[in-house]
């Protein structure tokens, strides 16, 4: 092939690539185009309930830069400063976590317009604010290190039980209400407004719901199985909290060693109630328990039915023993708006008692909840079992040396029957005989055989002589 061809044959490989390169660029045009039309008829035909779509996912979004900005700020252990702008009276830890969700609506960019719709919501109507679990656990860290300031009495929320590492999770995996946006997506929420009635206990069923929620998992129905299994964990997480420091105890031990005048007798008596019934009759609910709420093996039951039971129960036992959780919550969040509301007045002389209820905690920290059964190994199960075993023991030689001693035994009570009878014949004879000397002419002759008569009752008196002679 000679020079020209070689060019021309160049000159027509550049051509067909040049002209692949038009028809690229052209269909590159046409599918954006066809894009653009597309996306226009999606705006067109945009409904609103798309547009709530749009606000709900907003929402959600929202939420996630919240946690952002404080998880940011638990990184760096940076303490949060937070002023209250909540216009409604509420339990004093959600008054916290409401500020604190306000002043992270404050710190982040971007959509502003739902952003200042929601504060003002939520300023106005605290009641409404929901939280993710990602929202709610970061807000329990802060909470818990101690990096927020707000007043004197957010020191105490560091152990307040729905803050705590091994009850943050279990609260809102029981709590928590699905919200679900008009395509189907999904988001667990926790409101104020469930965490409120829990303190106030409105409806009147809410702590069986709640506990219901929390031994079935969030299911419909509950059987044997998942109860026993829920329940036992239920018992370790309460018995770990009954050991560790918590808020109320916490509040009796300082109030000892700071000698301060404070008079909650209501308060640590209850929380004293709630610890003894929980140490005392755990391992009796358990077993009374399973064949109240569970008559046959494969029983399931509903809410509705559980309610109706623990109600049955907990009057035959008079204890409260799966509502103590609840129960917990409510006198702790008692016991800080208390502390908040500065009801401990100084300058009133009253009765220094948090010694006693220190003691008394003391000792029941130390009573293990199992009480010796087999499921438990600590130390103080392993005496409890040796003093049981040793009382068993004990029983045992008891009964066997009865046994041995019995025929012994009922001769020796035939031989006191003998010994009685003969005392009441000698005793009648005595009475008989003081009647005849009575008599004028027997009392004449008496001199004569009465002394030979008393030296025969000698003679014929193996006890008396007897004793005499010992004496």
């Amino acid at each position: 092939m000679n020079s020209l061809q070689q060019l021309y044959l160049q000159a027509i490989i550049k051509h067909q690539e040049q002209e692949k390169v038009k028809q690229e660029e052209q269909v590159s045009k046409q599918s954006q185009e066809i894009l653009k039309q597309q996306q226009l008829l999606s705006l067109i035909s945009c409904s609103p309930n798309n547009l709530m779509e749009k606000k709900a996912q907003s929402l959600i979004d929202i939420q996630n830069r919240v946690t952002q900005y404080f998880q940011q700020q638990v990184l760096r252990k940076q303490v949060v400063t937070i002023q209250n702008c909540i216009e409604y009276h509420l339990p004093y830890f959600l008054n916290v976590l409401g500020n604190l969700i306000i002043h992270g609506l404050d710190q982040i960019q971007g959509e502003t317009e739902q952003i200042s719709l929601l504060k003002a919501q939520y300023i106005t109507q605290p009641i409404r604010i929901t939280m993710s679990s990602s929202l709610f656990q970061t807000l329990s860290l802060m909470l818990r290190s101690q990096l927020v300031q707000y007043d004197k009495g957010t020191q105490y929320l560091s152990k307040f039980l729905i803050f705590r590492d091994d009850f943050c999770d279990i609260f809102f995996n029981t709590l928590y209400q699905y919200q679900i946006t008009s395509n189907q997506q999904v988001s667990q929420q926790l409101s104020f407004t469930q965490l409120n009635s829990m303190i106030k206990k409105i409806p009147e069923d809410i702590w069986g719901t709640f506990i219901f929620k929390m031994l079935s998992q969030q299911q419909q129905k509950l059987n044997k199985d998942q109860f026993l299994v829920q329940f036992n964990q239920y018992t370790v997480n309460m018995n770990n909290f009954f050991k560790k420091s918590n808020l109320i105890f916490d509040v009796v031990e300082n109030t000892v060693k700071q000698t301060a005048q404070m008079h909650n007798d209501s308060i640590f008596q209850e929380y004293l109630l709630i610890m003894g019934s929980f140490k005392a009759t755990t391992q009796d609910f358990l077993k009374k328990a399973t064949s109240v709420y569970f008559e046959e093996q494969n029983d399931e039951i509903d809410i509705n039915e559980f309610n109706i039971r623990t109600q049955r129960i907990h009057k035959q036992m008079n204890c409260s023993i799966l509502y103590l959780l609840p129960m917990l919550l409510q006198i702790e969040s008692h016991m800080i708006d208390m502390i908040q509301q500065d009801r401990y007045n100084e300058n009133t002389q009253v009765k220094n008692s948090c010694n006693y209820y220190l003691k008394m905690i003391e000792k029941l920290k130390n009573k293990c909840v199992y009480n010796g059964e087999e499921e438990c190994n600590c130390k103080k199960c392993q005496c409890v079992r040796r003093n049981r075993n040793s009382a068993k023991e004990s029983q045992k030689k008891k009964r066997e040396a009865l046994e041995k001693i019995g025929p012994l035994q009922d001769a020796y009570e035939q031989l006191q029957k003998k010994v009685k009878g003969i005392e009441n014949e000698n005793e009648t004879l005595r009475q008989l005989l003081t009647e005849v000397f009575k008599h004028p002419t027997v009392s004449i002759l008496s001199p004569e055989f009465i002394e030979p008569l008393t030296k025969v009752i000698q003679d014929t008196d193996p006890v008396q002589h007897s004793s005499s002679f010992e004496c």
